[in-house]
C-alpha cells in the first residue's frame, strides 16, 4: 500500500472510531480550514506546481480562513535548496509566508542530507523543524486537517 493510499486510510479509520481528536475539532473548527500539503519529490516542475495549488486554495477561501501547512520531506527539499540562489522561487516562498503558510521541514531529511538549515535551505528557522515529516503528516491527519498530495 502506497504511503498516501495508507494515510488516507488511517485518517478514515480514526474518523469512523470517533477518535476524540477528531470530534473535537470538528466541533471547534467549522469556519476555519486546515489543509496540510506534502511535498516529497525532487522535481522542479512539481515543486512549483504544489506552490501554485497552495496559492489557489488561498485565493479560493481567502487566508483568514486557513491555516496551511506544507511539510518537506525526503526529494521535496530541494525547494528549499534551490530558493537559496533562486530571487523568483524566494518570492514565491516569501508570498506564502505573508499569507501565513507554515512550512514544516523534515529534521530526518536535514541529517540525511547533510544540510545545514541556516545555510543550505533558504527560509528556515529552527521553529520550522519537524522531527519526522511523515509522522507529522499523520498527527495532522488525525487532528482532521485536509491531507493534499498534488
Amino acid at each position: 500500500m502506497n504511503r498516501r493510499r495508507f494515510l488516507n486510510t488511517l485518517l478514515g479509520v480514526s474518523t469512523l472510531a470517533g477518535f476524540p481528536t477528531v470530534q473535537a475539532w470538528a466541533g471547534e473548527h467549522r469556519k476555519l480550514k486546515h489543509v496540510v500539503y506534502e511535498l516529497d519529490e525532487k522535481d522542479p516542475s512539481h515543486e512549483l506546481a504544489v506552490l501554485r495549488n497552495v496559492k489557489n486554495n488561498l485565493n479560493a477561501s481567502g487566508p483568514t480562513a486557513m491555516h496551511i501547512e506544507i511539510v518537506i520531506h525526503g526529494g521535496g527539499i530541494n525547494l528549499l535548496k534551490n530558493a537559496v540562489l533562486d530571487d523568483a522561487l524566494q518570492e514565491k516562498i516569501n508570498g506564502l509566508k505573508k499569507d501565513g503558510v507554515k512550512f514544516r521541514v523534515c529534521n530526518n531529511t536535514i541529517h540525511a542530507n547533510k544540510l545545514d538549515y541556516k545555510n543550505d535551505l533558504y527560509g528556515v528557522s529552527s521553529e520550522d523543524i519537524v522531527p519526522s515529516g511523515v509522522a507529522y503528516l499523520v498527527d495532522r491527519q488525525l487532528e482532521g486537517w485536509a491531507y493534499m498530495h498534488p
